[in-house]
């Protein structure tokens, strides 16, 4: 069977055309959306691996001050040798707020009389990562190794119900994340028993 062309209708109404164009927008559409999820879970993803190394450096900090707090009872041998808490976290060493004197007092440390306090992290040059900054920092080479943390010390007194040698401390530190902006603050209490050697 012969087909007539003659019969076939010659206007070009363009339906498929316009058709093929919306589905090509559609797809366009549903592509660059696809590709702005993948880029902001990847972004998330960066910004969550960089907090977790910030806080894994905070963690590091507080090692660190445990570390120092151990060996503090062999270089203490007299009264005059003994650690001082400051009001304002000279050396690292912080006086604690709502902490008395009278009742902080030992063998190990003594801690300066100051009004009201804020919290560490809120007082001033602690934790800026300035010259001016009180708190302990990482060594040199932990640095180098990505390794960036500063930590305070305050001191909470002796731990009269747990007997003699017996103290209490807050160590605060803050870690930071290969970004300068990341970090990550962490805060423990410690109970250590340190026996004074006079």
């Amino acid at each position: 069977m012969k087909t007539n062309y003659k019969s076939l209708p010659i206007k070009q109404s363009g339906f498929a055309l316009f058709l093929v164009l919306i589905m090509m927008i559609v797809i366009a559409f549903l592509v660059v959306a696809t590709m702005q999820s993948t880029s902001m879970d990847s972004r998330t993803s960066a910004n969550d691996s960089d907090h977790q190394f910030a806080l894994q450096n905070a963690q590091l900090g507080i090692m660190a001050a445990e570390e120092l707090i151990s060996g503090w009872p062999a270089a203490i041998t007299s009264e005059d040798t003994r650690k001082f808490f400051s009001c304002n976290c000279k050396n690292g060493l912080c006086a604690a707020n709502d902490i008395q004197p009278s009742e902080a007092i030992s063998k190990l440390a003594t801690v300066e009389n100051c009004s009201s306090l804020p919290e560490v992290w809120k007082r001033q040059h602690v934790f800026t990562d300035s010259k001016n900054d009180p708190s302990i920092q990482s060594s040199s080479s932990e640095t180098k190794g990505g390794k960036k943390y500063r930590y305070v010390i305050e001191y909470l007194g002796p731990d009269k119900t747990a007997g003699t040698g017996i103290y209490l401390f807050r160590i605060t530190a803050k870690g930071w994340g290969r970004n300068e902006s990341t970090t990550s603050l962490v805060e423990e209490n410690i109970q250590a028993a340190l026996y004074e050697k006079y």
